[in-house]
This record gives structure tokens, C-alpha cells and sequence, in this order.
């Protein structure tokens, strides 16, 4: 995270703020309401900005200008009671059969029909509240937060699980933003059920669970570039002269997954064409990686402690082909967009023999640079968020993404409604080994 350097309790207390008000985004997908927006006047890329580089500062900044809403929640009013889920259910039902009977698309028809939930404030806006008072007074935070944190935490799963849509399908149909790999750390068992947006689906071990993550359910979300966008001007400008063959700026030495970041270091260090260097945060540290970005052909893409991060989409919308040696990695939209048009996969031990990734580079015919080069302006709009949201946008292809898995979503919604003891267990599906690039045959 680039500006103000945190310790690792502090930065311990953000992510558990963070994951709460992950929760304050639960999205429920329905046949009943239509999506709630709103229509901001202007249409801007979320790219960094100047003005705030620590999150606490940008926090200040956020609760002086935007006053606490004053929206109805969606608490219950009553006792829920299986009644209340029976009626969903049927709701449900003739929603769903009228939509079978007069649409010749169902289910898998666009736009989808999603329902936000409306959270009460004291887990959204009064949870900042919270947490900046906590981070700006206390200066002995443990290393799981503060207990007040804590209780938040279980009192918002508790909210959350007690609605009636999530008790008809068990969370099945819900959406739920995990976009960093501490979030819902201590209640991910709890919610494993429902569909995740994730940053990567790390299945080492190191933080996800057997069974939490997997494609079939979840879906993999781009991170916010660091560096600003490079468009077609800008492109046209640096392309032709682009003289560092590979770039790498970064930590140099990573824990699990990541070790082979030092290896390569050493591998490449001082070779020819090579840039290689250590990782600073702050302004100073984002404009060293976007020059160095903007220099050169291909951008390094090691593993880290997870299999992705922001620095490949730093190097896509900076037009810096990415060669990504990640074994673990999975990539946002890929129902949808060919990376193999805009990055290079490389395997580790590829990757490690010696002067074999530098040959490769080399090897490569301009012309097949030029397209790739040509690819990536076309691919940046895909991972640019804006607002309001843009066509094709990384906004507009979730939803996309999100309309291939209805079908499976309803059915194993429904088939957990019907099933008796002694039923066939259902069990997930994990692939192994990833990324393995040479398939014999597509499907177009």
C-alpha cells in the first residue's frame, strides 16, 4: 500500500475495518428487486491520486466531506420465523416461473437482478468512526485488534445470516467482497458458502482453507493500478522508445510462494537490459516504478506472499508486457479475456534455469511485441475502475462473469432445499496442476 509505512498491528486493525464493512456490501442476487445505483454527475478513472497517500488521511478526508446517509436499513422489523423464509421461497418461485414462461433467455438472460443490502450505520459509516479514533488514539493494539473490533465483527455476521434470503439458500446466492487475504479471517467458515470476490486463490494453504475458494464459485477481481494510466497518447509517445528489456521494482525477498523472487533476483541482477530494484512506498516510490515501467518492454511478474498483485495491472496500463512466472495464479475475467495476448506465462522452473528467461525475452520477433503492445491499450479499459461505471469496465464484466454462474448457483441453492439425510455428498472441485498453457484445443 503505498504512502504512510504501518505497523503490522495497526495494519491488522484496517483489515478487520475493512472486512466489516466488506460485509456492509453484501449483494444478494435476486428475482424480486433490481439492482439500486446512482447516477454521479461525472465519469472518472479510480486511479491514485495526489492529494491523500495514507489510507488514515484519505479517511480524515472521507468523513469530513461525506455526512453519515440517512438510509432505512434492512433490519427486520419482526422475529424472523420460518415463515418469513417460506414466503421468500415462494416469492422466489413465481418470480422465477413467470420469468421461465416469457423469457426465451432465462436464466441466463442480462441485466441480472441484484439486491443490495442497506446495512445499519454501526457497521458501516460509525465502524470508520471507530477505527479512526481507535488507530489515531491508541498507540498498544494487539495483533487481532481491538475486542470491540472483534464483537463488531461476529455482530455483523450475525445480521447478515439471520436475513431470510441467506437462511433460504444459505448464502448460496450472496456476494461478498474479500478483497484481501486477511478479510473474514475468523468467520470465513461461517460464509464459505457464498460467492467471493477475490484479489487470487492462493491454495497453498497460507490463506485461504481446503474448500473455501475455487473458480466454480468465486470470482477473481483486478486490483486498483498504483501507477497512472497510460492511454493511446501517451502509448504512441513511449512505445518506440522503450529500452530496458526487463523491469522489476519490488521486494526482493518474500516469504512462502514468494521465494522465488530472490532467486531470480539473483538470476538477473546485472544482465544486460535488466532493471532490478528494491521497492520504496509513497510518491516517491510510484513514480520510480512508473518510469521504469514506461521504459520497458517487459515488466517481471514473480509470485509474492500471494500468487497476484497490483504490479500487473501497474505494467498492463502502463503498456509493459507482463511476464508473469506465478504457478498459483488466477486471473480476473478470464471466461472473458485471453491474457495470452497481452502477457507471457512463464513456469518457475522455466523461469529459473539459467539464462533461460532472458533468451526467451529475447527470442520474441518484434512484430509479435508490437502486437501484444497493441493488445494491451485495447485490454486497459478492462481494468480501470470508474464512476459511474463504464462499459466493459472491470465493473461491467463482474456482472458479466456473474450471469455465467447463475444457472449453478441456482441449482445447488435449490438442492440443498431438498435434500435428506443419507443424500450424496457434493464436493468441490479443485484443478491441479494451474496454469498450463498448452492446450491441445479451444472452444470458440
Amino acid at each position: 500500500m503505498a504512502g504512510k509505512q504501518i505497523s503490522r498491528s495497526k495494519s491488522r486493525i484496517i483489515l478487520l475495518s475493512l472486512s466489516l464493512l466488506g460485509f456492509s456490501l453484501l449483494i444478494f442476487l435476486s428475482s424480486l428487486s433490481p439492482l439500486r445505483t446512482t447516477s454521479p454527475s461525472s465519469t472518472h478513472f479510480h486511479l491514485p491520486t495526489t492529494s491523500h497517500t495514507s489510507f488514515v488521511t484519505s479517511l480524515e478526508h472521507f468523513l469530513k466531506t461525506h455526512p453519515s446517509p440517512s438510509l432505512p436499513d434492512d433490519t427486520p422489523h419482526k422475529p424472523l420465523t420460518d415463515q418469513h423464509v417460506t414466503n421468500l421461497d415462494n416469492s422466489v418461485f413465481h418470480s422465477e416461473t413467470n420469468r421461465l414462461n416469457s423469457d426465451p433467455f432465462y436464466p441466463i438472460s442480462l441485466p441480472l437482478k441484484v439486491y443490495v443490502y442497506n446495512m445499519p450505520n454501526k457497521f458501516t459509516y460509525d465502524l470508520l468512526l471507530l477505527f479512526r479514533n481507535t488507530y489515531r488514539d491508541t498507540s498498544n493494539l494487539t495483533s487481532n485488534g481491538s475486542p470491540v473490533h472483534r464483537l463488531i465483527e461476529q455482530e455483523a455476521l450475525k445480521w447478515i445470516t439471520d436475513q431470510p434470503a441467506w437462511k433460504r439458500s444459505g448464502g448460496r446466492d450472496h456476494i461478498l467482497p474479500v478483497h484481501h487475504p486477511w478479510s473474514f479471517k475468523t468467520v470465513r467458515r461461517y460464509v464459505k458458502k457464498a460467492i467471493w470476490l477475490l484479489p487470487d486463490m492462493d491454495s497453498t494453504g497460507n490463506w485461504y482453507k481446503p474448500g473455501q475458494v475455487y473458480l466454480e464459485k468465486d470470482l477473481i477481481l483486478p486490483y486498483v493500478a498504483n501507477v497512472d494510466f497510460c492511454d493511446a497518447t501517451c502509448l504512441s509517445e513511449i512505445n518506440p522508445k522503450r529500452n530496458t528489456l526487463l523491469f522489476f521494482r519490488g521486494r526482493l525477498k518474500r516469504n512462502a510462494g514468494g521465494k522465488i523472487r530472490s532467486k531470480l533476483v539473483d538470476q538477473l541482477r546485472g544482465a544486460d537490459g535488466v532493471v532490478i530494484e528494491e521497492g520504496t512506498s509513497g510518491e516517491g516510490g510510484k513514480e520510480a516504478a512508473q518510469n521504469g515501467m514506461r521504459k520497458s518492454l517487459f515488466c517481471l511478474n514473480p509470485a509474492g506472499d500471494t500468487p497476484s498483485s497490483a504490479r500487473l495491472f501497474d505494467a498492463i496500463v502502463s503498456g509493459c508486457i507482463p511476464v508473469i512466472v506465478s504457478d498459483e495464479l488466477e486471473l480476473p475475467f478470464e471466461g472473458i479475456l485471453d491474457y495470452r495476448k497481452i502477457a507471457l506465462f512463464v513456469s518457475s522452473n522455466d523461469a529459473l534455469k539459467p539464462s533461460w528467461l532472458l533468451k526467451y525475452l529475447k527470442d520474441i520477433r518484434s512484430a509479435h511485441i508490437k502486437e501484444m503492445q497493441q493488445n494491451l491499450a485495447k485490454y486497459s479499459r478492462h481494468f480501470l475502475y470508474s464512476s459511474p461505471a463504464q462499459p466493459l469496465g472491470p465493473e461491467d464484466l463482474v456482472w458479466k462473469m456473474m450471469a455465467g454462474k447463475v444457472v449453478n448457483i441456482k441449482l445447488h441453492s435449490r438442492r440443498s432445499q431438498r435434500v435428506v439425510e443419507g443424500s450424496r455428498n457434493v464436493c468441490t472441485c479443485e484443478c491441479r496442476p494451474g496454469n498450463i498453457t498448452n492446450t491441445v484445443s479451444t472452444i470458440s
